[in-house]
């Protein structure tokens, strides 16, 4: 019974003090229904508790616009999210007066956990809200203005130092604040500062240049305006002091003076009097005169009476009349006749009254200079015997000189603002124009031939170089092209090409009567060396030693007169293109040469080593292998005496070629060998058995396939090395 009275008068006793509370409580039920208002919130709603228990909270007390987050928020408050403890919701009074409303919402459980209610602690803040507000827009004014602000109490000592002030003094206010003044000024400007608070102290506002200190030590000017900082009582509690960095502006106003110092124009101002205020050096010296000699005096006294006079009367003109005057003027000065563009413009003082006149002059000498340059141009241009044109961006003709006029039979009239590929370009070639046109226009400069037409439809050859051009900022405006006339070297040409042709044809019937010649040749010599060889068995006995040595001479002869046949046949065979092309791997056609070469390799005991595996490419069998047969052959004959011969046969895939290397020990070249071992019936050593076309042909069957032989030797007993080039068989 105790604790149940216990419990009831602790219920009563926490009603009462719900009860009693200066807040508002406001209790729900699930549906957000009123269950419970204590007299705080009856006062701040103008309700009375029993008039709306049962009603929608959210309905009778929220504002329309916050209504749905209202909810939202119930919702999760329920589901058992983690909400923030104050929120903030515009709410609605009986009598439809609004203000910003605090609450503290919270779940009410039982002893078993079980949810209750949701109450909520409800406070009017609108004044602190407009309070917060005015401060946060007092505080973003501070923040956001270029000036940085400085609040300092009575001692000097650092109070307040707004965003501003940080980034202009590069320190942080954490740095500053509770500190001296006197760390943000410049040592030779802290014997100022006693004045400026004396000046405050009195009730003046100060405004002045100063010198700050940044963090870094470095000094900046500044403007700075100070004023009292009052209290609630109009006391003064201290100083705020506004900074403007003015370095850039002092700076840009040096920048300007330097501008004008070293303008490459003529600049000066003079007063009502006619006397230079100011006169620009680089002005000055493009005149040969001093600019110190000029300041403070008359156009009489630097200039010539007729030049003076000149210029005081441009003067008197732009004084009397307001107006700027722009004028071309020539004038004799120390460094010669010069040329000016001059403009004159006056001068107003703070009432809006002429004071002055402001001069500008540019030096237009060389431009002048230019002018007569392109005129001589010009002059060239229509001067030029080749078509000279100007196309613009879109392919219409702008210029047409005479000697476009007299190639194509139009006049300039005709011709310009027409499009240059409908009117001169032949309709088979102008997909290849238009194409050339925006190579061009790309910045590419094209030379080619091609064909134009005339105006009277015939069809010429020429030859044409385009170029694109620019204007002075690089950009792309049209193409410049010169076209010329070949209808002469065309046909000098093909006169050429003609004989070349005859030549050729020439070349081939005597290769050809080679090869027949050489053909014919072989039955005859065979038939003396069989009948020399006849003799000598037939009547051995009966010839004396001279008669056989003559014959057997015949026979020697014969047979080496048949080899240098056989191998201008051979040779006859490759110019006519007779030869046999089967492609194969270099390995075979190198193993074709040694199965040749077999029995005389034997015969001299000589080593040949091919170095394996050789390159993997497709080469011309028979060409391939004679070549090979021949070189390797020469290591074997031109061996030194005593020497065992040794061949080394190795190959590389170079740049898009092949390359086989026969290396040899034997008797070597000189240098007049080398130049001289691919001649037709040359040989390095005459006591060697042999024709002298062995190389020729080999040298010949290589460059029928587009390819080259070369030779190297360090010198006589020193080896030989000869190198095949052929281009990579696809």
């Amino acid at each position: 019974m105790t604790d149940r009275r216990t419990a009831a008068t602790e219920t009563e006793l926490l009603a009462a003090v719900v009860a009693s509370v200066s807040d508002a409580v406001i209790t729900t039920d699930e549906h957000a229904a009123i269950t419970y208002m204590n007299v705080a919130a009856e006062q701040l709603f103008g309700v009375r508790a029993d008039d709306v228990l049962g009603q929608s909270t959210i309905r009778t007390f929220v504002d329309a616009a916050d209504q749905d987050r209202a909810r939202e928020f119930s919702r999760r408050l329920y589901q058992g999210d983690t909400m923030p403890t104050d929120l903030h919701l515009r709410l609605r009074r009986a009598d439809g007066t609004a203000f910003e409303g605090e609450l503290n919402a919270f779940l009410v459980r039982d002893g078993d956990g079980t949810i209750m209610a949701l109450a909520a602690i409800v406070r009017d803040v609108t004044a602190r809200v407009a309070a917060e507000a005015e401060s946060a827009a007092l505080r973003a004014v501070v923040e956001s203005a270029s000036e940085g602000i400085i609040g300092i109490d009575q001692q000097g000592m650092v109070e307040f130092f707004s965003p501003s002030a940080e980034r202009i003094y590069g320190y942080t206010a954490d740095e500053v604040v509770g500190r001296s003044i006197r760390m943000l000024v410049a040592e030779h400007r802290l014997q100022f500062l006693p004045a400026i608070s004396a000046q405050v102290r009195a009730g003046e506002s100060v405004r002045r240049l100063s010198v700050g200190r940044r963090k870094d030590g470095s000094h900046l000017e500044i403007m700075i305006s100070a004023g009292a900082m009052l209290d609630s009582t109009d006391t003064i509690r201290g100083y705020v002091i506004t900074v403007l960095d003015i370095s850039e502006r002092r700076s840009t106003q040096r920048l300007l003076d330097l501008v004008v110092e070293h303008a490459p124009m003529v600049i000066a101002v003079k007063d009502r009097s006619g006397r230079y205020r100011l006169f620009n050096r680089v002005g000055a010296q493009s005149l040969g005169l001093d600019e110190q000699s000029i300041v403070g005096r008359t156009d009489a006294e630097v200039f010539d009476p007729e030049v003076a006079a000149r210029f005081t009367a441009g003067d008197r003109e732009v004084m009397e009349s307001g107006e700027t005057l722009t004028v071309q003027e020539d004038v004799e000065v120390p460094v010669g006749m010069r040329h000016f563009v001059t403009t004159k413009f006056p001068l107003l003082d703070a009432a809006g009254a002429v004071d002055g006149v402001g001069i500008v002059a540019a030096d237009v000498t060389e431009i002048r200079q230019a002018e007569s340059d392109r005129a001589r141009l010009a002059a060239l241009v229509q001067s030029a015997p080749d078509a000279i044109v100007a196309q613009d961006r879109d392919g219409r003709i702008a210029t047409w000189n005479p000697g476009a006029e007299t190639m194509f039979g139009l006049s300039a009239e005709e011709a310009i603002g027409r499009d240059l590929a409908e009117l001169v370009v032949p309709t088979c070639e102008r997909e290849r124009f238009w194409a050339d046109f925006a190579e061009v226009s790309n910045g590419r400069t094209l030379t080619k031939r091609c064909t134009r037409l005339r105006a009277d439809g015939s069809v010429f050859p020429v030859r044409v170089s385009a170029a694109p051009v620019r204007m002075l900022d690089g950009a792309w405006s049209g193409t410049l092209s010169m076209v010329r006339d070949i209808t002469e070297l065309v046909a000098a040409e093909a006169e050429l090409e003609a004989r070349a042709a005859q030549l050729e044809r020439s070349n081939a019937d005597l290769e050809r009567f080679a090869y027949a010649a050489s053909h014919d040749l072989q039955e005859p010599l065979q038939s003396i060396k069989l009948s020399a060889g006849a003799v000598i068995d037939a009547a051995a006995e009966r010839l004396d030693e001279d008669e056989r040595e003559l014959l057997a001479h015949i026979d020697t002869a014969a047979s080496r007169l048949s080899g240098q046949i056989r191998g201008l046949l051979q040779i006859a065979r490759v110019a006519l293109g007779e030869a046999p092309s089967e492609l194969v791997a270099v390995d075979v056609a190198v193993q074709d040469a040694l199965d040749a070469l077999r029995a005389a390799a034997h015969h001299a005991g000589a080593e040949i080593e091919v170095r394996r595996p050789l390159p993997d490419a497709v080469v011309p069998r028979a060409e391939l292998a004679l070549v090979l047969q021949n070189l390797i052959a020469n290591g074997i004959k031109f061996c030194r005496p005593g020497v065992t011969p040794k061949i080394d046969v190795s190959g590389v895939i170079g740049d898009d070629a092949l390359e086989l290397r026969v290396a040899d020990n034997g008797i070597g070249l000189g240098e007049a060998d080398r130049a001289r071992v691919f001649d037709l019936f040359e040989r390095a050593e005459p006591s060697v058995p042999g024709t002298g076309l062995g190389l020729a042909g080999a040298q010949r069957m290589v460059e029928r396939h587009g390819g080259t032989i070369t030779a190297a030797s360090a010198g006589p007993d020193q080896g030989s090395e000869f190198t095949v080039w052929l281009p990579l068989t696809r």
